[in-house]
């Protein structure tokens, strides 16, 4: 058994790309109504968009992108971005990536600065200023940040959901915004229990998989759990009641210098309810095991070199 500080080779998908050319990476599902506004900020800006759609597309989103020219991608459907956004890494042909979602697109200030930040030699990436949308309006002015330009061959990437990149130093924060206007508030407490609710049970599913079965990117990380995780896995039906205030307490601690107090607790009062419905299912499913539907739930695709193939995709 592999020691727990042991790493993984890099990713063999990293050949030498032009200098300063940028491929945008987009996953998303059925998103025919935002998706015109997000490419329409990448044309001219770009060197080559890959798009993968998770599943089979139910809208007028691939015909969209076929008129922007991206390369796109159909793979099977896995309920989250993150695991299919290894594989758009994986695509991409550009020595940086600009990973960015349908309900985003770049300002105007981002876009006429785009080449410049990617010709400095002095920074493996960026992270842009990402304010919090309710629906309606910005509810915050000094963050968050969002790592979303970064070179290929400096990203690591584990692909659950909400993983997040790393970048080798040295990454720099700036102002520039990269706008976020998704058509809902995702900080309602409806969309806690129904979105966030199904994240959680696919979070859940995750955390118990084994940690070699993840899809990633150029990961140079540990190989198996880390111990806290494996912890948190066995005592589960006792942890997932105090998990939340614990939640709460710690975010709203954090994050106060980024939203305002009535924000602040929203955001954190939606983390802690995530967080503890991620251990309720992790109990539920490593002590009484998945009912037949939530068995058939989506799970992320086994990477390359875990059974001998690649995960099921097609190239339009």
């Amino acid at each position: 058994m592999a020691s727990p500080d042991a790493t993984i080779a890099p990713s063999p998908h990293l050949e030498a790309a032009r200098p300063g050319s940028i491929s945008a990476c987009l996953v998303l599902r059925n998103e025919e109504a935002v998706v015109e506004r997000c490419l329409a900020s990448l044309d001219g800006v770009v060197d080559e968009v890959v798009l993968v759609h998770d599943g089979e597309c139910e809208d007028r989103t691939l015909e969209i992108a076929e008129r922007h020219r991206c390369r796109i991608y159909v793979r099977e459907l896995v309920g989250h971005a993150e695991a299919s956004t290894v594989f758009a890494y994986e695509q991409a042909r550009g020595e940086w990536i600009l990973s960015i979602d349908a309900d985003e697109y770049l300002s105007e200030p981002l876009r006429a600065r785009l080449r410049e930040l990617v010709g400095d030699e002095r920074v493996n990436g960026y992270a842009l200023l990402w304010r919090m949308w309710d629906g309606q309006r910005y509810i915050t002015e000094n963050g968050p940040y969002k790592l979303a330009l970064f070179r290929r061959c400096k990203v690591h990437l584990l692909g659950m959901i909400h993983g997040v990149e790393r970048v080798d130093p040295p990454v720099r924060r700036i102002e520039l915004q990269l706008e976020h206007r998704p058509r809902y508030n995702n900080l309602a407490l409806a969309t806690v229990l129904t979105k966030w609710r199904r994240w959680a049970r696919i979070n859940a599913r995750e955390f118990l998989m084994a940690y070699a079965d993840i899809p990633r990117f150029n990961w140079d990380g540990p190989v198996q759990w880390p111990r806290r995780r494996r912890v948190l896995n066995r005592l589960s039906p006792l942890l997932f009641l105090p998990y939340a205030p614990a939640v709460f307490v710690v975010n709203l601690a954090r994050e106060r210098s980024v939203y305002g107090w009535r924000e602040n607790v929203k955001m954190s009062l939606g983390q802690a309810i995530y967080a503890a419905m991620v251990q309720f299912y992790v109990a539920r499913y490593l002590y009484l095991g998945a009912r037949d539907g939530e068995r058939a739930a989506r799970e992320p695709p086994r990477p390359a070199g875990a059974d001998g193939a690649e995960s099921p995709s097609r190239e339009l």
